[in-house]
């Protein structure tokens, strides 16, 4: 199998002579894909719609009806904090409504508003001009690709944990 990247911009400080290590090409790759369409689309949500893409994906998270920051924080991969801080912006713009648990005014559910969920629309089409036509140049390629990277995701998060030691290594 050839591991050589596919232009010399790639891997720009690769020695020419080496076959690239295929984590490297395959990390470079997934690299240049989030560069190129999360600058694009990220800059088109916050022009049409005054979304960021994390606040746009944390919308899309709660279509399916209620939810709660901690599941939200976890599917999300990112502190509470970070969460807390979206979901405090998007029920500022009437997007979605927090409700504190009677019995425990820690626990909160989430849920979107009927605007929230036409701002998700409309930020949807907006993500899918963006991505739409790099995605239909792999045509069903582009169904089996998804579903690999969600799996490799998930092996990704199984991992162990870094030790302090090993983070400031």
């Amino acid at each position: 199998m050839d591991t050589t990247p596919a232009s010399s911009t790639d891997l720009a400080t690769w020695p020419s002579s080496l076959p690239a290590p295929l984590e490297l090409t395959f990390l470079t790759a997934l690299w240049e894909v989030w560069q190129a369409l999360t600058a694009r689309g990220e800059a088109e949500l916050r022009a049409r719609h005054s979304l960021d893409l994390r606040s746009f994906i944390a919308l899309a998270y709660l279509q399916s009806g209620e939810g709660q920051p901690a599941r939200l924080a976890r599917e999300l991969g990112v502190p509470r904090y970070e969460v807390s801080r979206v979901l405090h912006a998007l029920e500022s713009r009437g997007a979605v409504s927090r409700i504190s648990a009677h019995t425990d005014a820690r626990r909160v559910t989430v849920t979107v508003t009927p605007g929230g969920a036409a701002l998700y629309a409309a930020a949807l089409d907006t993500v899918r001009s963006v991505t739409g036509p790099p995605l239909a140049t792999l045509g069903l390629r582009a169904e089996h690709l998804t579903r690999d990277l969600s799996a490799l995701a998930g092996a990704a998060r199984s991992l162990p944990s870094l030790s302090p030691q090993q983070e400031s290594a």
